[in-house]
């Protein structure tokens, strides 16, 4: 057994007897990321189903993200009351190091899942910005990569040895892959991946119709993903540091606490631009209107609260005005069209009712298209 093999000796990079204080910080550090977690995504899905009543795919991935989130955190609890995690191996029993080597292989995938979910949830909002086939189709291929490559691993994971009890008893012998290498190669990918959603969106950000102040603060707020990623390689350096240490039980700790803030940052981060409705009552029923948009073919449709009536039409947004006077009914009106190209629509203000007599004969088809998307108004 290998806590009676005498080559294994206390990691001198550790100061010894300090396992109570290890562990003591590994509750506490997981414990208050996990809450801020799990109060933002509850915060998140109030705004999403009360607010603007819009729940998407991008809010059952981060509500499956959270729910993996916090049966990670009862692991941690678990195996820091009952298991001792953050102790030397000299100070744990047979059957502590035993069950301590299940619970670490129930952790990875647990881990790699959540990750994974958190990054899709991310895309799955690219998706509703989407505007060009080449952007939704970028984010859509990323979806389906980290959902193989996730399956994949997990799959790994769970086959590393032949047998199993390999990583549990040591008193088995068997056969099994270079660990050290596929956890590298998983964590760089993960990195990777974190850079590239980071840098997905910022032709589509710049090229949004709205004040440059406005596109900086957009910018800014999908930014902070860049905290995850700093975060992630944080994670990189201490399971380097698990790996090469001869008392793995001990060195654990600050990786387990490295997962737990990267899992947090990103969760807080996708969800930040959600949680806006929920700080503003304007942009609360301006983005309630925003997400009003149907489909009717090829077609969405919004109104907006100057008789403007807006057809996205694939890659065309025509907005049809009209300008009204007091005296003696309609003094003049005007129909302007505006080509976008691929940029996405401006977010509309609050709506208001409409007068379809306000709106010239040569706009019937905007006027038509209107009628169907949002009948109660006329």
């Amino acid at each position: 057994m290998a806590y009676n093999n005498p080559s294994f000796t206390l990691d001198p990079e550790f100061a010894p007897r300090d396992e109570k204080a290890r562990q003591n910080t590994l509750l506490g550090v997981t414990t208050a990321f996990t809450l801020i977690g799990m109060i933002t995504v509850a915060l998140r899905i109030y705004t999403r189903a009360h607010i603007t009543r819009n729940m998407g795919m991008e809010d059952w991935t981060m509500i499956a993200a959270a729910v993996l989130t916090f049966i990670f955190w009862v692991l941690i609890i678990v195996g820091a009351r009952q298991l001792n995690w953050g102790f030397s191996f000299m100070s744990l029993s047979a059957s502590q190091m035993e069950t301590n080597g299940k619970f670490g292989l129930a952790v990875v995938p647990i881990y790699k899942a959540t990750v994974a979910l958190i990054k899709m949830s991310i895309l799955f909002i690219y998706l509703r910005l989407a505007v060009n086939n080449i952007f939704r189709r970028l984010c859509q291929g990323t979806i389906v990569l980290l959902a193989v490559w996730t399956f994949i691993v997990v799959v790994v994971v769970l086959a590393q040895c032949q047998p199993l009890s390999v990583l549990w008893d040591y008193s088995e012998t068997g056969k099994c892959i270079d660990i050290n290498t596929f956890y590298f190669t998983t964590s760089g990918f993960h990195v990777l991946v974190d850079l590239w959603i980071l840098v997905l969106p910022i032709r589509l950000f710049l090229s949004i119709p709205r004040p440059t102040r406005e596109k900086l603060a957009l910018l800014g707020i999908f930014g902070l993903g860049i905290l995850s990623t700093l975060a992630s390689i944080v994670r990189l350096y201490y399971l380097k540091a698990v790996i090469r240490s001869t008392d793995p039980f001990y060195a654990g700790p600050p990786l387990h606490i490295a997962s737990m803030v990267e899992i947090n940052i990103g969760i807080l981060c996708a969800c930040l631009p959600t949680l806006k409705p929920l700080l503003s009552k304007t942009q609360r029923a301006r983005t309630r209107q925003a997400l009003k948009y149907g489909s009717d073919g090829n077609f969405m449709h919004g109104t907006a609260a100057d008789g403007t009536i807006i057809i996205l039409h694939q890659k065309t947004l025509s907005m049809a005005t009209t300008e009204t006077g007091w005296s003696g009914g309609m003094v003049g009106a005007k129909s302007e069209e505006y080509e976008l190209g691929d940029r996405p629509p401006p977010v509309p203000p609050k709506d208001l009712k409409m007068d379809k007599s306000m709106v010239p004969s040569y706009s019937k088809e905007w006027m038509t298209n209107a009628q169907r998307a949002y009948p109660e108004k006329f």
